[in-house]
């Protein structure tokens, strides 16, 4: 049987000197980490907070039909 196990620590960097450290510190722990599991690796990503989209008004289900429009060329 495969396990998979997966820590997560969420972390405020103020700019790419502070994330550095933070890194740092993470690569020290994971070397503790490695002498129990020696496959054990760090990941690091950014996320970004998403901007709030707009909420979209009410379809009613009546003008939903599936059909085409009859369109004039005038």
């Amino acid at each position: 049987m495969r396990l998979k196990a997966i820590f997560t620590v969420e972390i405020e960097a103020e700019d790419f000197v502070s994330a550095a450290d933070h890194q740092k510190r993470l690569e020290q722990i994971l070397l503790t980490v490695r002498d129990e599991f020696p496959q054990a690796e760090l990941k690091l990503t950014e996320r970004r907070t998403r901007r709030s989209a707009p909420v979209r008004g009410f379809v009613p289900r009546a003008m939903i039909t599936g059909r085409l429009h009859d369109y004039s060329n005038d």
